[in-house]
């Protein structure tokens, strides 16, 4: 049937127009875009330069203009050209994500105001969405998707196969298991909506300048040897300018190539085709995503755009710099999947001709997000690109939070998710990498979201020290910011992450079953993974005996100079004018007062030269961070130092030491046969440091832990670790050492009360807020958002982070809807099983609903409910954890 379809698809298209034709008011090049352009002429100087037209340009050019800054935007051809103009203009607000949730409801909301506000109809048209589900998991995660939108105002509701026929009554209703109404959804013209920002930013002292190309970018270091955007050249004239945006869409590679600059950004085909009038109508139906059949319909008048996300996508290797309004020819044995889902899902549309095809060139990138916010190696350019065609969902969104980025130095969003900080430099030039990833992530697009899934593709990027031996042992291995890191080990021996066989797309075979492969499925689940058990098995050993867990990817950042002292009580919330072998837990803020690190900063002085000892003049700093978010905390500290032109420097040895935590109360009896130091109380108290030997090998050793169990971090010198790394799982024998990973970690940590940055812990959110007002000290000068915390203890906070424990033993993952006495108060951020407390957790901000500021007493007065998958599961909210809440155990104290 499949042939037959898309033969007849194939042939209404040839016998009605030719392979380029487009349907009017969707992919339609307006009249006033084909007359000649009159040769421009640019400003001498701008607060702001946009390189590029699309949604993401005018957007931001918008957002930039409504706030004062005297912004101009550069277009080489017309606006909307390169991909804004063939774009299918779907507006969806429900996704796995709280973040992505907001920035939709923006463009949304944008949308509602802006023919009102410029006189030009966007081509909004509030039409609703229908998600289609075929079987339970996918159902169970549309409920995900209703609860995290209850928080946000966002209403749905789930209905039956019979119900969603009744709805969309082209649907087969046995070809469906339920679907998730979402009314207000709908669509919009990419031409009418750029029309409308474009006009009000110009009412508002924003510039638009078309055909004009951008021939240059001029660069300049500054005497403290910043790199700093001074201008931009085009073939009319130079705008001096400390700002630049880069919009350039399929482009954008080029415009970052202009300043040195490699982005992960993949250019692709990306189509759909537009059907003839469907008998009987649909132009009052909502719009339909079946992700499991790979398709959407989008409602045009009386007709359908029907597109999705193929496994075998056409890569191009670049976009012809004159590509402006031009269209491919539809490869049908590339879009065949999308015939077939559409033919399933509604049988009539097999004998609907097709009144033409639009494929066009599309961004993508390696985890589907944009490439957001300031390049950190140089100041004033910022990216506003790599959409994944989803640049009219979030424009509104991204463009908003880029015109505060600019302004007010970050977003008032966490959006580390987009920001270009969450690539290391070595995936940004990794061109194949970006491929990979790019594909997989378009390929997956549309599978179900699980809270444990990991990539195939661009895997074994980075190994660490210990990755041969930790294979051996069973691990199964997780990716993060390009490293292979330990998520748990298996009883089942080696489980190596096959090579990457790109879904047996452009003539590769597919891989044949793999342990690796067979483990993730494993995880597939809304419940408790398969190998829960095995998982709980890792955190008991910490608890009751010792754990052996590698943290190599921990980014390792040395803070030196002869401002270093100076630097850090700026750049650190915590009292760092400590004894040298002093470590304390810190956050580092940014303007706003919200947290974009927290790290161990150790004060050290110098050493011999090593890796764990370096030399330097004066007093230093060694800091420990967080390996997912490494990069972005170097380039948090590198741009404060920068800015603040501090006599200081930060050096990453990251890659040049492994790390190895040893936890649980076993874990002084185990090392004190290995260092050649007393592992006391006394000796070596929690929260130190000192250089130790062990097994003979210079290492620094750090009693500190993030599971909250009696334990040390050794940081070890590259060509020490796999001897170190032997004499202690040698050792190990005789105290019931076991190996584990971040699995555990992530449940030791969460049942601990310990914060995980970028989830219940981010820049949107300030300490006090956190419940980290221990980290701030109230006196000894001054920090960077100290004013915004002080603020906060006065006024009161306008949200609170708790934990909760619920009463039934049901998984919980993040954005479950946190209810207060029947009132919804917040949603969960993170959630996670405490294997101790034989306990679902999770992490909560939530705020009054009068808006008054939240106290201990409203906390702990309330009756509490969270929402798992449509149920109110009752909840004890804590202000601490009940785990421990003492701290004794990190102390050595197992008294209780």
């Amino acid at each position: 049937m499949l042939r037959a379809t898309r033969l007849k698809w194939a042939k209404s298209v040839l016998a009605r127009q030719n392979k380029n034709c487009l349907v009017r008011s969707i992919a339609t090049v307006p009249e006033s875009h084909q007359e000649p352009i009159e040769t421009p002429t640019v400003p001498e100087t701008a607060d702001v330069v946009i390189i590029g037209g699309g949604s993401a340009g005018c957007n931001t050019l918008y957002q930039l203009a409504r706030r004062g800054v005297r912004a101009v935007l550069l277009e080489k051809s017309r606006l909307t050209a390169g991909t804004t103009w063939h774009t299918a203009g779907l507006i969806w607000r429900l996704r796995p994500n709280d973040v992505e949730i907001q920035l939709l409801a923006t463009t949304r909301d944008l949308l509602m105001r802006l023919e009102s506000e410029t006189g030009v109809d966007p081509g909004w048209i509030n039409n609703g969405g229908l998600f289609i589900a075929h079987s339970k998991e996918r159902l169970d995660e549309y409920r995900r998707l209703a609860t995290a939108g209850r928080y946000f105002g966002i209403e749905s509701q789930m209905l039956s196969a019979a119900e969603t026929s009744q709805l969309f009554p082209l649907i087969d209703e046995k070809a469906l298991y339920g679907a998730l109404y979402s009314p207000g959804d709908g669509t919009v013209d990419p031409t009418g909506m750029c029309a409308a920002l474009t006009k009000a930013a110009s009412r508002a002292g924003g510039r638009v300048i078309e055909g004009c190309p951008v021939s240059g970018i001029q660069v300049e270091r500054n005497m403290f040897g910043t790199k700093q955007i001074t201008a931009v050249k085009t073939p009319y004239g130079t705008i001096k300018t400390e700002c630049v945006v880069n919009c350039a869409g399929v482009w954008a590679r080029e415009i970052a190539a202009m300043v040195g600059q490699h982005i992960p950004l993949v250019p692709m085909k990306h189509a759909y085709v537009v059907t003839e009038e469907v008998p009987g109508g649909v132009r009052t139906l909502p719009n339909v995503r079946d992700h499991d059949s790979s398709v959407y319909f989008r409602v045009q008048g009386d007709a359908l755009c029907v597109g999705g996300y193929e496994p075998n996508p056409i890569i191009l290797d670049s976009v012809a710099k004159d590509f402006m309004f031009g269209l491919y020819e539809l490869d049908w044995d590339v879009f065949g999947v999308h015939v077939r889902g559409a033919v399933q899902l509604a049988p009539l549309l097999e004998t609907t001709g097709i009144k033409s095809t639009v494929c066009g060139p599309e961004s993508f990138t390696p985890d589907h997000k944009p490439l957001l916010g300031e390049d950190p190696k140089i100041r004033g350019f910022f990216y506003g690109c790599g959409f994944n065609s989803s640049g009219m969902m979030l424009g509104g969104g991204c463009g908003e939070q880029l015109a505060q980025w600019i302004i007010y130095g970050r977003p008032e969003l966490a959006m580390y998710a987009y920001d270009i900080r969450r690539f290391s430099p070595e995936q940004r030039k990794a061109v194949a990498w970006a491929k990979e990833r790019s594909h997989e992530s378009y390929a997956k697009n549309y599978s179900i979201v699980f809270p444990h899934d990991e990539p195939l593709a661009g895997r074994n990027f980075k190994q660490g020290p210990f990755h041969k031996e930790l294979l051996e042992e069973g691990c199964v291995f997780q990716e993060r910011l390009g490293w292979e890191r330990a998520g748990w080990f298996t009883l089942r021996g080696p489980a190596p992450v096959p090579k990457y066989d790109w879904y047996g797309a452009y003539g590769n075979s597919k891989n044949p079953a793999s342990k690796y492969k067979e483990l993730l499925q494993g995880d597939y689940s809304f419940g408790h993974p398969e190998h829960h058990h095995v998982i709980g098995q890792e955190c008991n050993a910490c608890r009751s005996q010792v754990a052996l867990f590698d943290m190599s990817y921990f980014g390792k950042l040395y803070l030196s100079g002869p401002e270093a002292q100076l630097a850090a009580d700026w750049l650190f919330t915590a009292d760092t004018q400590r004894s040298i072998g002093r470590t304390v837990y810190t956050c580092s803020l940014n303007k706003r007062g919200g947290v974009e690190a927290d790290l161990t900063v150790s004060a050290i002085e110098t050493g011999h030269g090593g890796q764990v000892d370096p030399i330097f003049k004066g007093r230093g700093f060694y800091l420990a961070v967080g390996g997912a978010s490494s990069q972005h905390s170097w380039a948090h500290i590198n741009w404060v130092l920068k800015e603040r032109q501090f006599k200081a420097q930060v050096s990453d040895l990251s890659e040049g030491m492994g790390l190895l935590s040893i936890q649980g109360p076993n874990s002084r009896a185990l090392l004190q046969n290995l260092v050649d130091t007393d592992l006391n109380n006394d000796s070596f108290p929690f929260s130190t440091t000192k250089l130790v030997k062990v097994a003979g090998h210079l290492c620094r050793a750090m009693r500190i832990s993030f599971v909250g169990e009696l334990g040390w971090e050794l940081h070890i010198p590259l060509d020490s670790c796999k001897n170190v790394y032997r004499a202690i799982v040698h050792e190990g024998k005789k105290h019931g050492l076991r190996h584990a990973g971040y699995r555990a970690i992530d449940s030791l940590s969460a049942e601990k009360g310990f914060h995980l940055w970028n989830l219940d812990l981010r820049s949107d959110d300030n300490p006090l807020e956190a419940g980290l007002g221990f980290t701030c000290r109230k006196s000894g000068g001054d920090y960077l958002g100290r004013a915004t915390v002080e603020e906060a203890r006065k006024k009161g906070l306008a949200k609170k982070r708790v934990f909760f424990e619920l009463k039934e033993q049901v998984p919980v993952w993040g954005l479950e809807a946190v209810y207060r006495d029947g009132d919804v108060v917040g949603y969960l951020r993170r959630g996670e099983f405490g294997f101790t407390l034989n306990a679902s957790v999770g992490f909560g901000y939530i705020r009054r609903p009068d808006g008054l500021p939240v106290t201990n007493s409203f906390v702990t007065s309330g009756r509490y409910e969270i929402e798992v998958m449509g149920e109110r599961i009752p909840a004890v909210a804590h202000l601490r954890s009940p785990f421990d809440p003492a701290g004794k155990r990190v102390h050595g104290v197992y008294d209780d």
